[in-house]
């Protein structure tokens, strides 16, 4: 349907009125915007909003500073880092290869122990307690051998 000046007239609308609609209708043409515009217009918005953005907060250094201490409380809570003696855990950790593909840190501790054993405490069999001499002979076991009265043929006499 389109609004001609017939069709308005025909319609009801006052004369006055035909013009303001027409002219609005011919000012709304005029503003149209085609796609080939209108997709720039959204490319450019797109890259003002990046520059405008904030940093991503996932490669920032304080982020990546604080995944690095959460890997090393981990790996101190281990049991790769139970030979580790405590005051010297930070030192050990530095001396770690850390990269993306590195060896099992278990095995990387196995190589400095070699080094550098002052740093691990020495694993040690507890102690067993030893009360006098040593042990001899079984456990009772509950038979019944052959006793004194069995072998000398000494029986007492039945009450």
């Amino acid at each position: 349907m389109a609004f001609t000046r017939k069709f308005l007239l025909d319609n009801g609308v006052p004369e006055d009125k035909v013009d303001t609609i027409l002219a609005e209708r011919n000012r709304t043409l005029k503003d149209y915007v085609p796609q080939t515009d209108v997709q720039a217009q959204i490319d450019a918005a797109l890259e003002a909003a990046k520059k405008d953005a904030p940093p991503d907060v996932l490669q920032s250094p304080e982020y990546l500073e604080l995944l690095g201490e959460n890997a090393k409380l981990k790996a101190f809570q281990g049991d790769d880092f139970a030979g580790v003696k405590a005051p010297y855990r930070d030192i050990v950790w530095e001396k770690l290869d850390h990269a993306d593909k590195h060896k099992p840190y278990s095995e990387q501790l196995a190589e400095l122990q070699t080094s550098l054993p002052d740093l691990f405490s020495v694993k040690e069999e507890p102690a067993k307690p030893n009360f006098g001499s040593q042990p001899q002979g079984a456990a009772p076991t509950g038979q019944k051998g052959p006793s004194f009265a069995d072998t000398w043929g000494f029986v007492p006499p039945a009450k």
